[in-house]
C-alpha cells in the first residue's frame, strides 16, 4: 500500500502542471478624438526689412530682402513690389539704403 502511495506521488510529480489557460481582456475600442479647430492668430504685425539702390535720378532698384518676421507668406514679395514704384528725390549720386516696411490688419 505504501508502494502505491508513492508511486501515485512520483506520478503526480512528473506529470506535467496543467495551466488554466487565461485569455486577456479584450482592449478598449480606440476612439479617435478630434481636436477643435482654432481660428488663426491675427497677424498683428509684419515687417520686411529691405536694402535698396536710389539711383540719382531718384529711380529706386535693386531691392534685396534683408530680414522679415513671417517668412513664406508673400509679405516679402509685397514690399518689394511697392518699393518699384517708390521714388526718392534727385541727388547728385547714387546711394543704397535700409527701409522697414511694416504691414497692420
Amino acid at each position: 500500500m505504501i508502494m502505491a502511495i508513492i508511486a501515485v506521488a512520483v506520478l503526480f510529480s512528473v506529470s506535467p502542471k496543467l495551466e488554466k489557460q487565461v485569455s486577456q481582456p479584450a482592449p478598449p475600442p480606440q476612439r479617435l478624438i478630434i481636436a477643435p479647430q482654432l481660428p488663426a492668430a491675427p497677424l498683428l504685425s509684419v515687417a520686411v526689412t529691405l536694402e535698396c539702390t536710389a539711383r540719382s535720378s531718384g529711380k529706386i532698384e535693386n531691392c534685396q530682402v534683408l530680414g522679415e518676421t513671417h517668412p513664406g507668406m508673400g509679405f516679402a514679395e509685397a514690399a518689394v513690389a511697392l518699393m518699384r514704384e517708390a521714388t526718392v528725390d534727385p541727388g547728385p549720386q547714387d546711394f543704397q539704403f535700409a527701409r522697414t516696411i511694416q504691414f497692420r490688419p
